[in-house]
């Protein structure tokens, strides 16, 4: 299933920020991204699908959460203080946001597309990493450069964006 790839320092330095930016810095965590990325690039081509979504998540988090990995969430998530959508709605927010952000070809529509992907919050942990995987996918389909957004300062605008504010 999952294959191997060179992974260049760039991939490697989204993927290590992405990680800490969720106070995840274990070594399964950081080999289950690369597992994941290199899975979702090989894949990039595919439409961005439930099923798409799903592998990338059941890879990212086989070994640090296997009970929760590949399965959209049935419970009620809060994100900060804000509820995040109903268990009941979450398979259809996925299908409805795969046919709306099938292609976005501009940075601002990818990062509406991964504003969107986080108030539907599908799963019970490992969204904002799912959702920066689909992100950077989206933009090497766009012809766009990676986005990594850096622990830190980056992080605090990057929440702020996804929030709803800057973008």
């Amino acid at each position: 299933m999952t294959s191997e790839f060179k992974i260049s320092r760039r991939e490697m330095e989204f993927l290590n920020h992405s990680n800490w930016i969720e106070r995840e810095y274990s070594k399964i965590a950081r080999k289950d991204s690369i597992l994941a990325w290199n899975e979702a690039k090989m894949y990039k081509d595919v439409p961005m699908d439930v099923g798409y979504i799903l592998m990338v998540h059941k890879i990212l988090m086989k070994n640090i959460h296997p009970s929760i990995a590949g399965k959209i969430r049935e419970t009620p998530i809060y994100v900060g203080r804000r509820e995040g959508l109903k268990p009941d709605l979450v398979e259809k927010g996925l299908e409805d946001w795969t046919k709306e952000y099938q292609k976005p070809r501009k940075d601002l529509e990818i990062k509406e597309a991964h504003i969107q992907f986080e108030k539907i919050h599908p799963f019970e942990d490992g969204n904002g990493r799912v959702g920066r995987i689909l992100m950077n996918i989206q933009r090497i389909n766009a012809g766009l450069p990676l986005l990594v957004i850096h622990k830190g300062e980056e992080q605090f605008d990057y929440y702020d964006w996804v929030k709803g504010g800057r973008k």
